[in-house]
């Protein structure tokens, strides 16, 4: 169950990653396009830490502290989509 959500949360911030450059090209300068670079690293090291916690976990037994990191993780990556969106819908009414 952990080891699949985990999955469920990478594939959310592997899609995430994506949704955010393209969201770079439409920003690419100024103080959005400053920041949404800043957002799109720590997305990137949010992606990424993903695959390092796939790897310690995959073969543990499932135990309920692992299976709240996972949820957790997954909320975590539930909410870069929402701002991710947030993000769309202001340089939207920007232009």
């Amino acid at each position: 169950m952990t080891i699949a959500l985990i999955a469920a949360g990478f594939l959310i911030m592997a899609y995430s990653t994506f949704f955010g450059y393209q969201l770079k090209s439409r920003a690419s300068g100024g103080l959005i396009g400053t920041r949404l670079t800043q957002l799109l690293a720590m997305i990137t090291v949010f992606a990424l830490s993903y695959l390092v916690v796939g790897a310690l976990t995959f073969g543990r037994p499932a135990d309920s502290s692992m299976l709240i990191l996972s949820v957790i993780l997954l909320l975590g990556a539930v909410f870069v989509i929402l701002v991710l969106n947030l993000v769309r819908d202001v340089l939207g009414t920007l232009e």
